[in-house]
């Protein structure tokens, strides 16, 4: 049992602008601290749509890698890589970075790029692991992860709900799709905002969809999460050699992001 992102991707190229790839490079700049990936190697780990492998090259990367274990999510960033031009430096490969053998081939890189994948493998702590693995000396590796949120509503109730979407027929899953739709706008307006401006504001967090990301959502998995303090003691306990340099943390069911650098 395991959802297809690439499909929904699919779907959200439809949506993809030149707003959106701004928005996507300024987020990697931002939360990387980088003006520019000139002269670095870039390694998108779980490419989903592409649109970060995109913005990598945009962003003057030197080499751009981009690996997903969904096909579609492969043709999602094949189609972008021909939009950009199909460069020579960009190469999209489908393959899963639980996958040892492949990983052995694949070198080093500059940034390791994670955002929002791993807790999709099926062995979090593994992928994590492989992906700290492929940075360079003096790289970095940025990573997102879905908190451990505790409560009626936390994290082992949507890990319930995500087995329970996956295997409902497609009828069903437009139902729950659009139930929690109506849902958020309805909390939203409870509390005074407009939902209208947020779903067409979204774009501005990542260049990414409102929609897209609720079905990403429902649909996510298989589905793993950690606290922020776990990710940290896992990464200084494995890799004594990366130091953290920037998180973004979260108390809900949301991302823990974070950037740790390698030591030269």
């Amino acid at each position: 049992m395991i959802f297809s992102f690439g499909k929904n991707w699919q779907d959200f190229l439809k949506s993809l602008n030149p707003a959106r790839f701004a928005i996507a490079k300024s987020s990697l700049q931002d939360f990387l601290g980088l003006s520019d990936f000139k002269g670095k190697t870039f390694l998108d780990i779980g490419c989903g749509s592409g649109l970060f492998s995109y913005a990598a090259y945009e962003l003057g990367a030197t080499k751009v890698v981009s690996i997903d274990v969904d096909p579609f999510s492969v043709k999602c960033t094949e189609y972008l890589k021909q939009k950009a031009g199909n460069p020579g430096n960009w190469q999209v490969l489908h393959a899963s970075i639980l996958d040892q053998k492949f990983l052995a081939g694949l070198g080093k890189y500059d940034i390791a790029y994670a955002w929002g994948s791993l807790h999709h493998t099926g062995d979090m702590w593994q992928a994590i692991k492989n992906s700290a693995n492929l940075v360079a000396d003096g790289g970095m590796f940025q990573l997102a992860i879905y908190n451990k949120a505790n409560g009626r509503w936390g994290s082992n109730f949507w890990l319930k709900m995500k087995k329970f979407y996956n295997q409902s027929p497609v009828f069903l899953r437009k139902i729950l799709e659009y139930s929690y739709m109506a849902k958020l706008m309805a909390y939203f307006i409870s509390r005074g905002r407009n939902p209208a401006k947020i779903i067409r504001d979204f774009k501005n967090k990542r260049g990414m969809s409102w929609k897209h990301d609720i079905i990403d959502w429902l649909g996510g998995y298989p589905y793993e999460f950690a606290t922020a303090e776990e990710i940290s003691s896992f990464m200084k306990k494995n890799f004594a050699e990366f130091s953290l340099a920037n998180t973004k943390t979260t108390d809900g069911l949301g991302n823990n992001q974070f950037v740790f650098k390698k030591a030269r």
